[in-house]
């Protein structure tokens, strides 16, 4: 219902151009609503799932095709076999457990400081399409993790209809909203999900669970970011990364560097908090140098009153409560003082 009901207002957006009005609308905030069948191949990646071993059919042609490469004989490709497709013979199913690529050992390695590795990263993971009104999904976050993203992104604001549970949403849009601690929920629900695959077959596939970063945006005031602190703290427990892995000096003593290494952070959850520089500049501009001649003057307003709210709640937001910043032991989110 409350779906339906925002993309019927989303006709009424005051920050859309007189093309769109029009129906010549962008496509940058259209496109399909995506599920976990329609990112990366569904999220099967090179390790063993349910649809590996369960719902994979061999085709008569593809038997037939091992049998005259010589890959399997035809009793054990099942050729003649009344199984619907599915793999019925012990050499079949052990040829489907085989990975699909070799990885070399050097690209698996985690040994190095974390600097020195790219991470995958998803952006607005909650949003499962429409960038304006549409739905917020904590599956989101399942989707992204299991398709390979080791860094989601968590847009925090606090919630008037209940303080103590702050919310997660696309600010200044007509997008729905979901609960933050739902989605710590969901991602502790991956990480235990991770850890119990790494114990059932992390010794015949060398899979290791990998540390998952938060990429937190604040926009709660100080009570809302304490209330962050508290429902990451109760949700995730150990699984949280909430003090250095070693102790002062110890890296020193093992002739280590001053960063941390990606394997020492194990499976944690890392939160990446924002910091802002004390002389820091708000990057929003009052220029409407980016409005056509052609817009009407309340259009030119309402752009004007947006940015104004935003610079407002960014001031507002902008100090960091110290139980939050100690959060970001390792990783801190910081802009560029100079966009040039």
């Amino acid at each position: 219902m409350s779906v339906d009901l925002t993309k019927r207002l989303s006709g009424l957006n005051p920050f859309s151009s007189n093309s769109e009005k029009r129906g010549d609308s962008e496509d940058d905030d259209k496109g399909e609503e995506i599920d976990s069948t329609t990112v990366a191949g569904g999220g099967h990646g090179g390790r063993a799932s349910e649809i590996t071993k369960n719902q994979l059919r061999v085709s008569q042609a593809l038997r037939s095709y091992l049998v005259d490469r010589m890959v399997l004989t035809e009793a054990e490709a099942g050729v003649d076999a009344d199984d619907d497709g599915r793999p019925s013979t012990a050499a079949l199913k052990a040829l489907l457990e085989q990975s699909h690529i070799q990885v070399p050992a050097a690209l698996t390695d985690r040994s190095r400081p974390l600097p020195e590795y790219f991470i995958s990263s998803s952006h607005n993971t909650y949003l499962l399409a429409h960038q304006l009104f549409g739905a917020s999904c904590a599956t989101g976050y399942e989707t992204a993790l299991s398709t390979g993203s080791r860094c989601v992104e968590i847009d925090a604001w606090d919630n008037p209809d209940d303080r103590s549970e702050p919310k997660v949403t696309h600010g200044y849009t007509l997008v729905s909203n979901i609960p933050f601690r739902l989605v710590c929920e969901t991602i502790r629900d991956v990480v235990d999900r991770e850890a119990a695959a790494e114990a059932a077959e992390g010794h015949r596939q060398g899979y290791r669970a990998a540390p998952i970063l938060l990429s937190l945006e604040n926009h709660c005031d100080a009570q809302g970011q304490q209330r962050l602190v508290d429902i990451m703290l109760e949700v995730f427990g150990d699984r949280l990364l909430s003090k250095p892995v070693r102790d002062k000096g110890a890296a020193e003593e093992a002739g280590y560097g001053p960063h941390v290494l990606l394997e020492e952070l194990g499976s944690k959850v890392v939160v990446m908090v924002e910091y802002h520089f004390p002389d820091e500049q708000n990057d929003d501009s009052d220029s409407d140098s980016d409005t056509s001649s052609s817009e009407e003057e309340e259009e030119r307003n309402a752009r004007r009153e947006y940015k104004r709210k935003r610079k407002e709640a960014a001031a507002a937001n902008s100090v960091i409560i110290t139980a939050l910043a100690e959060l970001g032991v390792y990783v801190q989110s910081v802009k560029p003082q100079n966009n040039s």
